[in-house]
């Protein structure tokens, strides 16, 4: 027991290194957002929320490894739940995944008519969850999913 008393200080500085590491990323991320439009800073957004949860993970573990317990059973349970977890919002996912090509290739913007999945109107906002459309009959949310495996038809279209 007073091995694991004396690793405690080691495993405080790896942790805070690793937490100080993520505080700068994401400073760094933020800043560099600031040069880009607001559909490329959701995208740094995006790397900054997910690099600093990696870098507290990876920080956590081998802190803990540096107490003196094992985790390699850690990081297969680690693993295995990713997996079920991502099996499990795979739609969620999807649905990021296409907001995210739909913010870098910009096939259409705010104020493009369109007709994707049955929903035609104008579109009014653009997330990386879903597209926002405004139609006729009131306001559609299209999941972005819906973007990769559907045909997209631009209307009044100049391009």
């Amino acid at each position: 027991m007073p091995e694991i008393i004396k690793s405690i200080p080691n495993a405080l500085i790896i942790f805070s290194v690793f937490y100080l590491l993520s505080v700068v990323i994401n400073r760094v991320l933020k800043k560099a957002s600031t040069h880009y439009d607001t559909s490329a800073s959701e995208i740094f957004r995006l790397l900054s929320n997910s690099q600093k949860a990696l870098l507290l993970i990876v920080g956590s573990i081998i802190a803990i490894g540096k107490l003196g317990f094992n985790v390699s059973a850690l990081v297969v349970g680690l693993g295995l739940s990713g997996f079920a977890l991502g099996f499990a919002l795979k739609d969620a996912i999807s649905n990021l995944v296409a907001g995210i090509m739909i913010v870098i290739y910009k096939p259409f913007e705010i104020g493009s008519e369109l007709d994707i999945s049955g929903s035609c109107g104008t579109v009014t906002d653009i997330n990386l969850r879903y597209i926002t459309i405004k139609t006729e009959s009131g306001v559609c949310l299209v999941p972005n999913s819906l973007f990769l495996s559907n045909k997209l038809t631009l209307k009044n279209s100049e391009s």
